[in-house]
């Protein structure tokens, strides 16, 4: 299982903003805990157990993480759906979602309104290509394309 690392968040965070500095490595981040809480929380544990048992559950508890505690000064929902998308599309899997539904169940989940298991529930995967080894090059591919792919969520979410 591959995870976001802490310099994915960054990176990608940068990338929604289109916003150099943040790729290079000049952080805008409002709260350093709160992204590392938000990296470890997919791979949390109890008593050897995963926290999170499936993908949907970690992809559901890696979009939390960022959206609902705001790690970054600016983009956090837009952040945290391209990072849950790059950690489903690294590990094989691929949405399957009508985007209006999904803005509103990525905001619910945001506000508290729906639990990670409601949204895991509602999440549906197709398979696909894993990318189990990062690679800057193909890691960069693959969120330029969720970013475009998901140009609409990603521009509702903004206004939001």
């Amino acid at each position: 299982m591959r995870y976001p690392t802490y310099s994915e968040l960054i990176f990608i965070n940068g990338r929604i903003l289109n916003d150099e500095a943040i790729q290079t490595g000049k952080q805008k981040i409002r709260d350093i805990d709160l992204l590392q809480a938000a990296e470890m929380r997919p791979q949390a544990s109890a008593f050897g157990e995963d926290a999170y048992p499936t993908i949907e559950v970690k992809t559901a508890a890696l979009l939390h993480a960022i959206a609902r505690n705001h790690p970054f000064k600016d983009g956090n929902k837009r952040t945290a759906t391209v990072a849950a998308l790059f950690m489903l599309h690294v590990n094989g899997w691929r949405v399957q979602w009508d985007m209006p539904t999904a803005l509103t169940m990525i905001l619910d989940l945001a506000e508290g309104r729906t639990t990670l298991d409601q949204f895991s529930e509602w999440l549906k995967l197709d398979p696909g290509e894993a990318a189990p080894e990062p690679d800057l090059a193909n890691d960069t591919m693959i969120i330029d394309q969720i970013i475009e792919e998901q140009k609409w969520l990603l521009n509702e979410l903004a206004e939001r």
